[in-house]
């Protein structure tokens, strides 16, 4: 399970409301405690029990794990166990305030179980309830008695376990929306994308050819210019599909100006589907257009490299007047 997973099937019970809760549930219980000292044999078992619900609210306010350490939620079942051995023998009845422990052990374990630790509150619970079942028949109040006292706490944990299984359900449900609406975003991006780039497509065509073919369908005859400005559009189109990166609006009035003056220009991109950095991109186009420039017969061939070279484009120039093949380096 993701990470993502099982904080969403946790509830975050780390905060300082949750904090605030804990400590107001300790001093109740323990106010409690001492009330009903009357109704005790010995007080010292139950002053040991508070002292016991101290330390759990502190360990509780400590561990903020998310689920809660193990550790933490072995030592609090064992503790509330140890505190219903110390007082229960200790009773003069069951069923009332003096039994403060046992609702206490019970919430602690609501806690735990809510904590992510399901398995380890249910046992808690269970070794509580023993005890607490023990004490009571062997005192002499009857299996009846013991049983009630088990059915007033036991609709507490059923709604731990319960309120973590409908969490379980609703995040999984929240991570399965979530998924869709991440590939339902990606299928968007990625339509949204390619119109963009049809649409830019199509208004660099309709810039280029447009006027051209509205010399053709005019009637008129056609003159050498004429000619010659469809072969450079034609030209122009083609350097579109096999040069993308390279056609910047320098390198495109620059390769236009030379094709006019009869150069053969070819760029070529083989470095597709990868880029360039655009820095070094930049530093490409500009010595591109600047041998196109300086060009005056012959052709010019520019091409940037396939990935996983040192070098990452070639110029060559080759003409009566100037011969040279420029290597540009990745970086």
């Amino acid at each position: 399970m993701s990470p993502a997973a099982q904080r969403l099937e946790l509830v975050a019970l780390t905060g300082p409301g949750t904090r605030v809760l804990i400590w107001g549930y300790v001093v109740t219980m323990a106010a409690l405690a001492l009330w009903s000292l009357d109704e005790v044999v010995s007080p010292l078992p139950t002053l040991h029990g508070i002292a016991i619900l101290v330390a759990v609210g502190v360990l509780l306010t400590l561990d903020r794990a998310e689920p809660m350490s193990r550790t933490t939620a072995i030592v609090v079942a064992a503790a509330w166990v140890a505190t219903a051995v110390l007082i229960s023998w200790q009773l003069r009845e069951p069923g009332g305030h003096s039994q403060w422990y046992y609702g206490a052990g019970t919430v602690s374990m609501f806690f735990v179980g809510l904590r992510g630790r399901q398995v380890i509150s249910w046992l808690g619970f269970a070794a509580l309830s023993a005890v607490i079942a023990a004490a009571t028949v062997s005192m002499g109040f009857g299996p009846v008695v013991a049983v009630l006292l088990i059915g007033k706490q036991l609709p507490i944990l059923l709604v731990s376990t319960l309120f973590v299984y409908g969490l379980r359900r609703t995040s999984a449900s929240i991570l399965r929306l979530s998924a869709e609406t991440s590939t339902r975003a990606a299928v968007e991006a990625a339509q949204l994308a390619t119109t963009a780039e049809r649409n830019a497509r199509l208004a660099e065509l309709d810039a280029i050819a447009t006027p051209l073919l509205a010399r053709i369908v005019s009637g008129e005859p056609l003159t050498a210019e004429d000619r010659l400005d469809f072969a450079v559009a034609e030209a122009q189109l083609r350097d579109g599909l096999r040069a993308r990166a390279l056609v910047a609006p320098e390198v495109v009035e620059a390769a236009r100006d030379a094709r006019r003056r009869g150069i053969e220009v070819v760029l070529l991109d083989d470095l597709y589907p990868a880029e360039a950095d655009p820095a070094v991109l930049d530093s490409v186009r500009s010595r591109v257009a600047e041998a196109l420039r300086s060009a005056t017969d012959g052709r010019v061939v520019a091409r940037l490299l396939p990935e996983g070279r040192d070098e990452i484009a070639t110029i060559l120039v080759d003409g009566l007047g100037m011969q040279r093949r420029d290597v540009v380096l990745a970086g």
